[in-house]
C-alpha cells in the first residue's frame, strides 16, 4: 500500500484520469450523436446490438492512443528526471514496472465500467424495444477490459525502455489504423488476429450485415472466438513477463 500511495502522489499532477475522461467524453458524445436517428437506419428492435458494436468499433479508434498517452505520462516521470537508480535503492526494480501496471489497471477498470454501463442507459433512455442482451454486455465488458490490459502492457513496457516516449505514442497511433482497418475484415481472418488491436472487433459478439439494394441494416450474434482470445491472453501473458524482464536489465 505505501508503494501504490507514493505512485499516487507522484502522478497527482500528471492528470491520469483526464486521459481516460476525454476519451470516455469523446465516445459518449459520438454515440449520443449517432443514436439520435436510430429509427431512420432501419434497426428498431436491434438498438442494444447497435450499441455493442458501435462501442466495439469506437474503442478500436480511441483507445490504441488513450493507452499509448497514459503510459507515457505514467512513465516519463522518472524518465525526464532519470530518478531510477535512486528508486532502485529505496525500492524493488519490479515493484515500479508492477505499480505502474496496478494503478492503470484501476484506471481501465473505472473506463470499462463506464462504458458498459452506457449500454444499457442509453438503451433505456431511448425506450429500445429490444431486451437487454446481459450475457453481451458482460462479454463486451470482458473484451474491453482485458485487450485494454494486454494493450497497455505493449506500451507501458515500451515506454519504460525508450529513451523517446515518440516511438510508443506512434505505435498507439498505428494501432488506431490497424484497429479500424480490422473491422472491414472478417474477424476470422487469420492475420487480423496475429494483431492485437484487432481484438476489440474480434471479442464483439455482434456482426451486422448491410443491404445495399434496400439499404437495411441487420445485426446477428456471433460465437465469441474462445479460441483466439486463449492465444491472446497468452499473447498478453508472455508480453508481461518479456516488459517486465527487459525493464529489469535496463541499464539504470
Amino acid at each position: 500500500m505505501r508503494l501504490f500511495f507514493t505512485e499516487l502522489k507522484k502522478i497527482r499532477h500528471r492528470y491520469i484520469w483526464l486521459v481516460y475522461a476525454a476519451t470516455f467524453t469523446v465516445i459518449f458524445l459520438w454515440l449520443g450523436w449517432c443514436v439520435v436517428d436510430m429509427d431512420s437506419y432501419g434497426i428498431a428492435g436491434q438498438e442494444y446490438f447497435y450499441l455493442l458494436l458501435s462501442l466495439s468499433l469506437m474503442n478500436s479508434i480511441f483507445l490504441p492512443i488513450a493507452l499509448a498517452c497514459a503510459a507515457s505520462r505514467l512513465c516519463d516521470i522518472e524518465l525526464k528526471g532519470n530518478t531510477f537508480k535512486l528508486l532502485c535503492t529505496m525500492q524493488p526494480r519490479h515493484s515500479i514496472y508492477h505499480i505502474k501496471l496496478f494503478v492503470n489497471s484501476l484506471y481501465l477498470l473505472a473506463f470499462s465500467l463506464a462504458e458498459t454501463a452506457l449500454v444499457p442507459l442509453l438503451g433505456h433512455s431511448l425506450k429500445a424495444s429490444q431486451p437487454l442482451p446481459a450475457p453481451h454486455i458482460c462479454i463486451f465488458f470482458f473484451t474491453t477490459f482485458i485487450v485494454s490490459l494486454v494493450l497497455y502492457i505493449l506500451q507501458q513496457s515500451l515506454s519504460l525502455v525508450s529513451g523517446n516516449q515518440l516511438f510508443p505514442l506512434f505505435l498507439g497511433v498505428g494501432g488506431t489504423f490497424i484497429g479500424i482497418f480490422s473491422a472491414f475484415f472478417p474477424s476470422q481472418a487469420f492475420f487480423f488476429r496475429l494483431l492485437p488491436w484487432c481484438y476489440y472487433m474480434i471479442g464483439c459478439p455482434i456482426n451486422m450485415y448491410y443491404e445495399s439494394s434496400t439499404r437495411e441494416t441487420t445485426y446477428f450474434e456471433i460465437p465469441f472466438p474462445t479460441g483466439a482470445f486463449l492465444g491472446f491472453l497468452l499473447f498478453g501473458i508472455l508480453l508481461y513477463f518479456l516488459g517486465k524482464t527487459i525493464f529489469m536489465k535496463k541499464e539504470v
